[in-house]
């Protein structure tokens, strides 16, 4: 008995160390789990971005390294913010590691004078420049894109320039146009980079990566977008191997310097719809390349895949006309009815009328997004300062919260905005937050 009693003291001394030791373990299980998640996450991301780049192509991917920046913001929730979004972090990490691998460059045309895919002759000299042809020396030359369409005798040229709606033209150009100059010394013959065909596509009206298009005229803070032409290539080169390979380059560019190709995903549904059709032909000219037995390419394409691929083209130039003639036609009519709709007038109210879930934050911006009836929506700062206004079909709303760039804005946050909306709107109108109220 004398032993027992003495016990209960000293197994509590001893059992507490032992919960302590256990929840420690606990924590520590908890902390693997999310950085096995985020492990797992990340490599997905990676994987997606080479599809979305390059097609079904992971025999061109390489080891290499990926650093992120971002900042941790604790809250409810804690979040992760970013000054460039992670998505464009990682097809940057992947487009460099495509480029270590290969003379071939994604985005850059190789120039047979310089002897490179990195020289100032490899990219658009402006965004609406397309690929004119080579030079005699190999020298890529960049030509606006309607200097290219007078040159084939285009039919409708001037209707790019049209101020009630401007048509995009979508043409097809022969591998002969290209290098009729182009000396074999410099590289007519060559595989290093030998175009099959190229389709040039303009105008596109896009904003660069991370910009908002904001369609609301007289607004302060909206980026202007810029009027770019796109040039697709089919190019047939050689892996490090010696094997041949095959893919639509993609080549165009915004002023400052970023690919414009990753404007096309947000800058509304129509642009999406020509970025599914050029990221489509990618995958379908890319798999048109034979394997061998062994998993392998063949040193060189014979003619039914030169000829497939052209066949592709063509389809290519005339989907993407389409669309754009249907973009135009939307695009006119979209114009007549925001001019009707008048959102700024509405900030307030709809702000003041919003549920809770309608209330967002834009991550990237740090500022208070409403989603309003009748596609309207609203940029607030946090303190409840009206910012700007703009359109937005229920699609590219979508868009933005699935790539949670818009959040669910929730907490002392929320509640914070709402008091200074409805003194705002009070002081307007002489009404408050009517819940869950929309016009």
């Amino acid at each position: 008995m004398d032993r027992d009693s003495g016990n209960p003291a000293s197994t509590g001394a001893t059992g507490r160390p032992r919960r302590e030791r256990r929840r420690r373990r606990r924590k520590a299980s908890s902390l693997s789990a999310h950085a096995e998640r985020l492990n797992r996450t990340l490599a997905d991301a990676a994987k997606q971005a080479l599809a979305e780049l390059f097609g079904p192509r992971e025999d061109i991917a390489r080891s290499f390294q990926i650093e992120l920046k971002v900042a941790i913001q604790p809250g409810h929730p804690w979040r992760v913010e970013a000054q460039v979004p992670l998505e464009e972090q990682i097809r940057k990490a992947v487009r460099e590691m495509t480029a270590q691998a290969e003379v071939y460059r994604y985005g850059r045309i190789y120039c047979y004078r310089c002897e490179s895919s990195d020289c100032s002759h490899s990219v658009p000299a402006r965004p609406s420049c397309v690929f004119g042809g080579y030079s005699s020396t190999g020298i890529p030359e960049w030509s606006e894109l309607s200097q290219v369409l007078l040159q084939i005798r285009h039919s409708n040229v001037d209707l790019l320039y049209n101020p009630l709606g401007r048509e995009i033209a979508a043409v097809y150009l022969e591998a002969g146009f290209l290098k009729q100059r182009q000396l074999n010394v410099f590289g007519r013959q060559s595989k290093t980079y030998d175009i099959l065909g190229q389709v040039v596509l303009g105008f596109l009206d896009l904003a660069p990566p991370g910009e908002e298009r904001l369609p609301v005229r007289g607004t302060q803070t909206g980026v202007k977008p810029e009027r770019v032409a796109l040039t697709l290539q089919a190019v047939e080169s050689r892996r490090l191997d010696g094997s041949a390979r095959l893919d639509l380059n993609v080549l165009g560019r915004f002023g400052d310097g970023s690919p414009a190709m990753d404007g096309l995903t947000t800058s509304g549904p129509h642009h999406q719809r020509i970025f599914n059709i050029i990221l489509e032909a990618r995958q379908r000219i890319g798999s048109l390349v034979p394997r061998t037995a062994g998993g392998r390419s063949p040193c060189s394409l014979n003619s039914e895949t030169v000829s497939r691929t052209e066949e592709i083209l063509r389809r290519i130039a005339r989907s993407l006309e389409q669309a754009g003639r249907q973009t135009c036609r939307r695009t006119a009519h979209v114009e007549e009815r925001r001019v009707d709709r008048r959102p700024t007038s509405k900030a307030l109210e709809d702000a003041a009328g919003a549920p809770d879930e309608d209330v967002l934050w834009d991550a990237h911006r740090n500022t208070v997004v409403v989603v309003g009836p009748k596609n309207r929506v609203h940029v607030f700062s946090r303190e409840g300062r009206h910012v700007t206004s703009l359109v937005l079909d229920a699609e590219a709303v979508r868009i933005r919260l699935r790539r949670q760039r818009w959040q669910r804005f929730t907490g002392e946050g929320l509640t914070q905005f709402r008091s200074r909306v409805d003194s705002a709107a009070g002081a307007n109108s002489g009404l408050g937050r009517t819940k869950g109220g929309k016009s």
